[in-house]
């Protein structure tokens, strides 16, 4: 197993470092577009979702905004993408990707950025952190494989306002969820101010350009099965209890029920 540290940057990423290399270098900033402002096993029939066993499964409990699929899918910061089953790439695959950020990078080209929030790894902060970033409470919460691009960097999402940092002062989209602030979630967490389990950690994160986009919403099967968009509540984000693909089975389910609901309506 390779030793890894980790050190806070000025641009609120954790940048993971592999020893014996040398430090990875920053990843280029994300500024917002002006046009938007905003594996762990489980026995069969198990659910770490709230309410997803009772008889309205989990509809009550987790409110969940149906946004469309396919080409008619909003993207947007805030949004879960869920990949359609016939979805072959290695990370993408039976993945729900929160978007964080949409805007143009340092290359002056626009894209969109993203976590897979169900893909959990065997670590905590605390075992991959050892030069010691991530300390007290929050070194136990479990890191989360976020993507595969980001320069080996991890990214803190988290409910808390009040810990934002002034650069990301605003909310992610609707989603009620902030980006950074890592110093101060520490302190808190440690003072009992903030529940741990409202931060969340990512290692790297998933990236599209426009083309991209446009070309995994236009891939439908002959089902009609396709990339789908959704709104959720922020603790259904932040859940740090979910077994690989377990969100994103969770929300396939979900969204096949409200489409098959709102048909059944038409009819009537």
């Amino acid at each position: 197993i390779l030793s890894m540290s980790c050190v806070t940057s000025v641009d609120g990423f954790l940048h993971v470092l592999r020893v014996p290399r040398a430090q990875a270098p920053t990843p280029p900033p994300l500024f917002m577009s002006k046009l938007d402002p905003s594996g762990r096993g489980l026995k069969r029939g198990e659910s770490n979702i709230p309410g997803a066993e009772s008889d309205d499964g989990g509809a009550a409990a987790i409110p969940l905004r149906y946004l469309g699929k396919g080409e008619r899918a909003i993207i947007r910061p805030g949004v879960i993408m869920v990949a359609p089953a016939h979805e072959s790439s290695h990370f993408l695959m039976k993945s729900a990707v929160f978007v964080y950020a949409m805007g143009l990078d340092a290359y002056g080209e626009h894209v969109t950025r993203g976590v897979i929030v169900d893909h959990p790894t065997a670590f905590t902060m605390g075992e991959m952190a050892g030069g010691g970033s991530v300390v007290g409470v929050l070194a136990n919460n479990i890191l989360f494989r976020g993507g595969d691009a980001g320069n080996d960097s991890a990214l803190l999402l988290h409910s808390n306002a009040d810990i934002v940092e002034k650069e990301r002062a605003g909310p992610i989209g609707n989603s009620g969820l902030y980006e950074g602030g890592l110093s101060a979630a520490m302190e808190a967490a440690d003072e009992g101010e903030i529940d741990p389990e409202s931060c969340k950690f990512f290692f790297n994160y998933v990236q599209f350009t426009d083309n991209e986009i446009e070309n995994i919403l236009q891939m439908e099967d002959t089902t009609g099965d396709a990339w789908c968009s959704c709104e959720v509540p922020a603790d259904f984000v932040l859940n740090s209890d979910y077994g690989r693909g377990e969100a994103w089975s969770y929300l396939r389910n979900r969204v096949k029920q409200m489409i098959a609901g709102a048909e059944d309506d038409e009819d009537e």
